[in-house]
């Protein structure tokens, strides 16, 4: 039972009024996109991709700066037209990755003469930097990540804006989708730490080494984000290969100068020509190289889990998996 006095009123008033203003930091996360447990099965992972279609990159338009550090009610067209439906959340956009593209030569020397030197030119000049938004937390300040990416073309010398996007770059980039923000069951889901493990999905369409078929992939990429000092992030890089079933830990990401210098470089081969048969519409990838710094593979992640108790393996606690590899607390593959 509770007793009324003008004491105990007066903290009731001060009660009332702390959660009406820690109401703001509560209703800020409600667009977010959770998830609780990553896809694994084949079935799964194909799902999952097709669900987040929406959530696909959303690419910026030629002209833009490369970053927006300040925070601003809008960052792209849809958050414009989301804005008419709710209060929109400021948030910043920040590098996350980056991903270059190339030829093998016998892939150079089929494409067609006549546009051949421009195309290799675009992809040796140009790049993507695939950009996370980074929201403040309304009460606290603290910084988390929203759960949809951002796609820009940046040259690798030179204007400090964004370039226009060719539809070869465009269409592979759409693959990449943003599946959601890892945030395992339990209480504590209202705080912004909360927020800081992106998970994307990527779709590519891995070319044979003869070239005369393709097979589907799906792989992950993480990005956890780690509080450095007050209203700093940053971004740790993940890249699984082989089926999800090796975890690559990428190095920093640093402003490339050529396509040897991006965290992800693809090698590709065109599948199909627009209609003059002169430029590329889509493209299956041969290849691809990860500035990795370290690998492991699933496995010895689910043997960690399983020696530190923590059931369902990395599926369910990729969280605690990215911060101990990040930590070198998981060094080594079990024989």
């Amino acid at each position: 039972m509770h007793r009324i006095t003008v004491t105990c009123l007066f903290g009731a008033i001060i009660a009332c009024s702390w959660m009406a203003s820690r109401l703001p930091a509560i209703d800020e996360f409600e667009d977010l996109v959770t998830i609780s447990r990553l896809p694994v099965s084949q079935r799964e992972i194909e799902t999952a991709f097709r669900l987040s279609r929406g959530n696909g990159c959303e690419i910026l338009p030629p002209g833009e700066p490369l970053e927006i550090r300040t925070f601003t009610s809008t960052l792209t067209a849809r958050d414009r037209r989301e804005a008419k439906r709710r209060v929109p959340i400021p948030a910043s956009r920040a590098n996350l990755f980056s991903v270059g593209l190339e030829f093998e030569s016998r892939d150079q020397a089929d494409l067609p003469a006549l546009s051949r030197g421009k195309i290799v030119s675009y992809l040796q000049d140009n790049y993507v930097l695939i950009q996370g938004r980074i929201r403040r937390d309304l009460l606290d300040r603290k910084l988390y990540y929203h759960h949809r990416p951002l796609a820009l073309t940046a040259r690798y010398r030179g204007s400090r804006l964004t370039q226009a996007f060719e539809p070869i770059v465009s269409n592979t980039i759409r693959e990449f989708h943003g599946l959601g923000l890892f945030v395992p069951e339990g209480p504590g889901r209202d705080k912004p730490e909360k927020f800081r493990t992106l998970v994307l999905l990527f779709r590519s369409e891995m070319m044979s080494s003869l070239g005369s078929s393709s097979r589907e992939t799906h792989e992950f990429v993480f990005v956890r984000g780690r509080e450095r000092a007050a209203g700093s992030l940053d971004s740790h890089l993940f890249v699984t290969t082989e089926n999800r079933t090796q975890l690559h830990y990428l190095r920093s990401a640093a402003r490339p100068t050529s396509p040897r210098g991006t965290q992800i470089l693809g090698r590709i081969a065109v599948t199909r020509f627009d209609a003059s048969g002169l430029y590329p519409k889509s493209s299956a990838t041969r290849s691809y190289r990860l500035d990795t710094r370290r690998q492991l593979s699933v496995d010895a992640l689910d043997t960690y889990c399983a020696e530190q108790g923590l059931p369902g393996g990395f599926a369910r606690h990729a969280t605690v998996v990215l911060d101990a590899f990040i930590d070198g607390k998981i060094t080594a593959a079990p024989e």
